[in-house]
């Protein structure tokens, strides 16, 4: 899946977006869940041990107190075992322990002024408070103020717990939930790629089928496809089945204007023949270079509509093993060998006269000024692009006059035969498939003309 402007990438991150939201949800919900339930079990064990020392707490008609009955959980017996009670006596600004559990040994538990204004304020009801315990440990504590029958004096209940334990499992039990959610993300994630792409593998299969028609691989979309895209599918048959039929049109049309043209100033040549008066050679020129004109536009609107055409294709070494033949029977006369390299399935993009052409006029023009040997190499040099190099051992060309032959008729040696057109033509063929001319000295001696079109580079099976 491309990644710039991707309809694909956009589903999975916006997916992926919508599960790593909820679950980051789900996990800060069901931590707080877990940890406000901890807390409320420890809170109710406290409660408990608060709820039994205010019912066993007595005072002696001396002012001191005692309990009638000690909290049975043998923790409180064991020294700094981390959980802890005491009771603490506020009479007026007198603050003193009045009594403690054994696991606090000789420590106790230092209420501030402020948590002692606090618990006071809410006479009979549990404070939570945070203090320190006798080993330094941080302990979650619970705190209630009650007062005892005849006594002027206040009685701080205290029961305390070293909260580590508790801090301990509740992270980890958030580290636990983050590594099952973020697997359970992580499968999600996946999971929705696997979706995306089983649900969008209909486009990327309708986007193959039109990259083979544009190859020239395929006439048309086939296959089948959900109800969504069937319809997209039919119109665009429908708009390649009229592109072809207005190839077709334009066609007709070039070749209707071609006759309409050149019979009227085939007329006026044949007329004004005979003829030497210099109104005669006047309409000669004139309509000569109105022939040559016509000649050239028609070619290349031609040429302009094939190239445009979808799905057209032509074998290179197929092309090039008919006009060998061609050409050894146009020139009888001259004894050159005519060697060519070509890989099996190189395929121009384009159509078969077109070609024909470009390489007809290529290999015509080495053999009018080849003395005996021509080279013909022809290779894929990238994806889409084909090269054809066409090398002769005739006398080569200058570079000064390179350019003045792909002027339209400018011929170097007027003895040659041949209409000056060869270059020319190959030029706006060449220019309507929107490809590359280059003339270079060739290995053999001679002029080397090399070419670059569009190419179909097929797998074994011409495909």
């Amino acid at each position: 899946m491309k990644v710039k402007g991707s309809l694909a990438v956009r589903l999975v991150a916006g997916a992926a977006l919508w599960a790593v939201a909820l679950l980051v949800a789900g996990a800060f919900v069901l931590t707080t869940q877990y940890r406000q339930s901890v807390h409320r079990v420890s809170d109710q064990q406290q409660n408990a041990v608060i709820e039994s020392l205010a019912a066993f707490a007595e005072m002696t008609k001396e002012g001191k107190l005692y309990l009638t009955r000690q909290p049975g959980d043998s923790q409180f017996e064991r020294t700094f075992s981390g959980k802890y009670w005491q009771i603490t006596i506020v009479d007026g600004k007198t603050v003193s322990v009045g009594a403690r559990s054994e696991s606090l040994f000789d420590a106790e538990l230092k209420l501030s002024d402020e948590d002692i204004s606090k618990i006071k304020d809410n006479m009979g009801q549990n404070v939570g408070v945070s203090l320190v315990g006798p080993a330094g440990e941080p302990l979650r504590a619970l705190a209630r103020a009650i007062r005892l029958p005849d006594q002027a004096g206040i009685l701080i209940v205290i029961a305390a717990v070293d909260r580590r334990p508790v801090d301990k499992e509740i992270a980890r039990f958030r580290t636990l939930v983050a590594w099952i959610l973020g697997v359970f993300a992580t499968g999600l994630v996946i999971a929705v790629v696997l979706q995306v792409r089983v649900g969008m593998a209909p486009i990327y299969k309708m986007g193959e089928s039109i990259a083979q028609i544009r190859k020239g691989q395929s006439e048309r979309i086939s296959g089948d496809y959900p109800v969504e895209l069937a319809p997209l599918a039919e119109q665009l048959n429908s708009l390649l089945q009229h592109n072809k039929e207005v190839v077709e049109r334009a066609r007709t049309h070039v070749g209707n204007l071609a006759h309409a043209l050149k019979t009227p100033i085939s007329v006026l040549l044949n007329e004004t023949a005979p003829r030497k008066t210099d109104v005669d050679r006047l309409v000669q020129r004139q309509a000569s270079t109105m022939a040559k004109q016509v000649d050239h536009h028609l070619r290349r609107a031609s040429a302009a509509a094939r190239a445009q055409a979808i799905g057209a294709r032509a074998s290179v070494g197929d092309t090039l093993e008919d006009l060998t033949r061609t050409l050894r029977r146009l020139f009888p006369n001259k004894t050159i060998a005519i060697s060519h390299v070509i890989p099996e399935n190189l395929t121009f993009r384009g159509e078969r006269q077109d070609l024909d052409e470009l390489l007809g006029n290529l290999l015509e023009n080495a053999c009018k000024w080849a003395k005996s040997e021509i080279r013909v190499q022809a290779d894929a040099v990238s994806p889409g692009l084909l090269q054809v190099i066409v090398e002769d051992d005739g006398p080569g060309l200058p570079p000064e006059k390179r350019k003045a032959v792909m002027q339209r008729g400018e011929r170097l040696d007027e003895t040659a035969p041949g209409s000056g057109l060869g270059l020319s033509i190959v030029k706006d063929l060449i220019g309507a498939y929107q490809g590359k001319l280059f003339l270079e000295d060739s290995g053999l001696g001679g002029l080397s003309v090399r070419i670059q079109v569009p190419s179909i580079v097929l797998d074994d099976d011409g495909k």
